[in-house]
């Protein structure tokens, strides 16, 4: 296996940074992979109405925001220094390909930011929750509106995933040809987002497969788990 370049005494700390942050985005699969568990869930977010939405907003507020893209904020944001911190340690070795799968990252996370829909939604539930039965149906109509315009896992919000799963796959790449964290790091990560992406795919344009999705995103967010243990193990080891 190939070192990664000495990192300045500037740099050590960000290393120190995205080690934290790589173990944060375990932590965050953990947690969203039991509450899906413990919610049982099995039905594709643009099947669930807005009166459902504003009723599990109201009585499980945690598994509602959790089936609205919260974990995958989190992820994403985490996942910046992350990213950062891989295209200064390929800085000598893949610049340009390091530098394409920050950039489809960013342009992902954007997109995924700009069409999340969690926090309007909130608040909305919360509005209708205190509203008179005379005004819940315009706030229903507010919420469907959100809906359509970007619900986890639907067409709207299948574009910033794309960027984000793609930009994984070819840091995989990356990650193999440069060898600095070894092929099997490379390959979790091009075989977990490959999956990934396929799911996210199925979720958004064939929600009959949901289930099916589900069953095959299982295995590929184990592997991501493995994929960002073995970076932060890295980058700790580097920044030292």
């Amino acid at each position: 296996m190939t070192s990664i370049p000495q990192p300045s005494p500037a740099w050590k700390p960000f290393y120190r940074l995205a080690t934290v942050a790589a173990l944060l985005i375990v932590a965050t699969g953990l947690t969203d992979s039991i509450v899906s568990m413990s919610a049982g869930e099995t039905t594709v977010n643009s099947a669930v109405s807005v009166t459902e939405w504003f009723a599990l907003l109201a009585a499980h507020p945690f598994a509602a925001l959790g089936n609205l893209g919260l974990f995958n904020l989190i992820t994403l944001t985490l996942s910046i220094p992350v990213y950062i911190a891989l295209v200064h340690a390929h800085r000598e070795t893949d610049p340009a390909f390091a530098a394409l799968a920050a950039v489809s990252f960013f342009i992902g996370a954007a997109v995924y930011f700009a069409s999340s829909t969690i926090f309007p939604m909130l608040a909305l539930a919360s509005q209708y929750a205190a509203a008179p039965a005379a005004d819940q149906p315009l706030l229903e109509a507010a919420g469907r509106a959100l809906l359509a315009s970007g619900v986890d896992l639907s067409a709207g919000t299948f574009l910033g995933f794309l960027f984000s799963q793609a930009a994984g796959v070819i840091m995989g790449v990356v990650l193999i040809r440069s060898k600095l964290f070894g092929r099997v790091t490379g390959w979790l990560g091009l075989v977990g987002f490959s999956v990934m992406l396929v799911f996210f795919f199925l979720s958004a344009f064939v929600p009959e497969q949901f289930a099916t999705a589900m069953l095959i995103s299982a295995p590929a967010g184990f592997l991501l788990m493995a994929y960002q243990v073995l970076l932060a193990v890295k980058f700790f080891k580097s920044a030292k």
